[in-house]
């Protein structure tokens, strides 16, 4: 099958969309079909790629540092006019969006759509809330999506979004979410204790956030959570947040304000092929965007058998089972700073007198560590990439259904 992946950002942009992009198409040339991703040119740090056709830029720095991508570029047909494509996998509803259904009806190909971004709640988040997108944007979706054969969904919570809220016929959608790399289950357990050495945190408790550095990550929360975290645990713990954006300097000088410079680092951006090794590293992972339709970081920090801290939002419920993988909370710092405090009393005391019993925190913990191992296995990039060609196979089965239906309808003569 030739399948063409066409997207805003790719890499070397570090953010959900890029990867669950590249780990669908590697997944998907590992079974033996051919595979194009369309995705934007950047001047700065690009990779040459075999199966990635670069398309122009209109703004090399837009909103949150990516770039504006140039979905009228004239190239982009006249590779649709030299290659065959069987489907089309457009992961953006707008500017390729828009060049995705044209080029689904000029040349006949099934078009599937995956929605990625609570775009509303992005809006929400730069403006202040001045600019309310609420209303708008599922009345922009619905339009888009009546173009599309079929509609993905990363989780079932955002399903039920798009059939309820978006009005999308639910047989016209599915479930496929990012899947996970092998190499977060092949991690040595000395990668783990490098990153532990490197940051201080041998013989302490070590949390971690993998993140974008932005207001719609809400990373202010973290911070102002640790606050209340030092003080009732009363302990030293390292706070490892890996990550870069806009918000970055902010942050950190946020940090400093709050005094937690003993207990928060900021490790700045690591490479997606390291991270696995922090994860590995965490005795807890904590998380507090709710703009997420999914939260690959939520699957790669049970990967490495890593309890998932995290506010209760949409995207997240799908993933954490409160008390059995992790911990969910309302958007309430107390409430938060308690939920962490005494998870870090479970975490076994590294200087410990290896005689003493264990407590039922510290039980708790493993169970949930080994639960969310569990969980991870299930969402395998092998696993997603066969679930997406059982999908691609049945539209496409249907597009031929109905082109089918709709030359028998044509009048005779």
């Amino acid at each position: 099958m030739k399948i063409a992946l066409m997207t805003n950002n790719y890499k070397p942009v570090v953010a959900g969309v890029p990867v669950s992009i590249e780990r669908l198409a590697r997944g998907l040339e590992e079974m033996g079909h051919e595979v194009t991703v369309f995705a934007p040119t950047y001047r700065e740090a690009q990779e040459e790629e075999e199966n990635v056709f670069r398309y122009s830029t209109c703004l090399n720095h837009f909103v949150g540092g990516i770039v504006l991508p140039n979905p009228y570029d004239f190239r982009i047909e006249k590779a649709f006019r030299e290659n065959s494509f069987d489907i089309i996998h457009v992961h953006h509803p707008m500017l390729i969006g828009r060049m995705a259904v044209h080029l689904s009806r000029k040349y006949n190909i099934p078009l599937v759509f995956t929605y990625h971004t609570r775009y509303e709640q992005y809006v929400n988040c730069y403006t202040k809330g001045i600019v309310r997108m609420n209303k708008f944007m599922p009345h922009y979706l619905r339009g888009f999506m009546k173009h599309c054969d079929f509609v993905f969904a990363p989780t079932d919570g955002m399903r039920r979004y798009l059939t309820e809220t978006c009005r999308i016929l639910p047989e016209k959608t599915g479930v496929l979410p990012t899947g996970i790399e092998k190499a977060n289950f092949d991690i040595d357990p000395e990668e783990g204790h490098r990153i532990r050495r490197k940051y201080g945190a041998v013989k302490i408790p070590l949390l971690l956030t993998v993140s974008r550095m932005a207001s719609e990550k809400n990373v202010e929360f973290l911070l102002e959570s640790l606050v209340q975290v030092k003080r009732n645990y009363e302990r030293p713990f390292r706070m490892l947040m890996v990550g870069d954006g806009p918000d970055r300097e902010a942050l950190e000088k946020r940090s400093r304000e709050l005094g937690l410079e003993d207990r928060v680092v900021f490790a700045g951006s690591v490479p997606n092929e390291e991270t696995a090794a922090y994860f590995k590293a965490a005795d807890g992972f904590l998380f507090a965007s709710k703009t997420e339709t999914q939260g690959i970081v939520v699957l790669e920090a049970f990967a490495g058998g890593a309890p998932v801290i995290a506010v209760r939002a949409t995207g997240v419920e799908d993933l954490v089972e409160d008390g059995a993988d992790g911990i969910l909370t309302e958007e309430d710092t107390s409430e938060y700073a308690a939920k962490v405090a005494e998870f870090l009393e479970g975490v076994p005391a590294y200087e410990r007198d290896e005689s003493r019993p264990e407590t039922i925190l510290n039980i708790r913990n493993k169970k949930m560590a080994e639960n969310a191992l569990q969980k991870a296995f299930l969402f395998r990039e092998e696993a997603v990439a066969l679930k997406a060609i059982h999908y691609y196979n049945s539209v496409i089965a249907e597009n031929a259904a109905q082109q089918k239906r709709n030359i028998r309808l044509l009048p005779a003569g």
